[in-house]
């Protein structure tokens, strides 16, 4: 691996809501998954809201199962006290130049992952700590889970940083379904992005 590219010491901060997922290696899911929500509920339980740890351990297997089936760098789902079922997960990624693109540029990233399922995206160029980022919010339409069944809208918000360090770029997804949580959640994304380290 060249050196321009480690991205091991790659960091962020958020909150005790964001249960990181394991992604990688030989952990049991179910033994994990169990453990983890009996912990959410207790965590619940002081917050003074109810938690099901036998739904929120079908919940967070689930989960974190489909996060590692992308293979991210870190992945980790927002749990809302009294909620039985992820609010919001967290996809922290990289994206290596190789011999089609010699140069990750924040065109590029923007271009890759803008989509026009519900008209123009809401991009914006902006400056982390970490680098010169691109911050993209858009909704989109999830694929099909059954032959005739329902599209969800996914809402997302998208950080692409370029780090001085390294070739690669630096990506943030969350995502999630309820409009009700898009202020908040931009809000909390936006303080998450701040805090990428390498």
């Amino acid at each position: 691996m060249d050196m321009t590219d480690d991205l091991s010491n790659l960091g962020l901060e958020c909150s005790e809501d964001w249960v990181p997922f394991p992604l990688s290696g030989t952990l049991d899911l179910d033994y994990w998954a169990e453990y983890q929500a009996k912990d959410l509920a207790e965590r619940y339980e002081r917050d003074g809201e109810k938690g099901n740890a036998r739904l929120l351990a079908r919940d967070l297997k689930r989960t974190a199962a489909d996060c590692r089936t992308r293979d991210p760098l870190g992945a980790f789902g927002w749990y809302v006290s009294g909620h039985q079922s992820v609010a919001a997960v967290l996809e922290l990624d990289a994206i290596h130049p190789d011999a089609t693109y010699p140069e990750v540029t924040l065109s590029l990233l923007t271009e890759s992952m803008s989509a026009r399922d519900f008209g123009e995206p809401d991009v914006r160029e902006t400056r982390l700590p970490l680098g010169d980022a691109v911050r993209i919010r858009q909704n989109v339409i999830e694929e099909r889970k059954r032959l005739l069944g329902p599209r969800p809208v996914i809402r997302t918000l998208f950080y692409g940083v370029r780090p001085a360090a390294t070739d690669a770029a630096v990506t943030l997804l969350v995502s999630w379904t309820e409009p009700v949580l898009d202020e908040p959640l931009e809000g909390i994304v936006d303080g998450i992005a701040r805090t990428l380290s390498l």
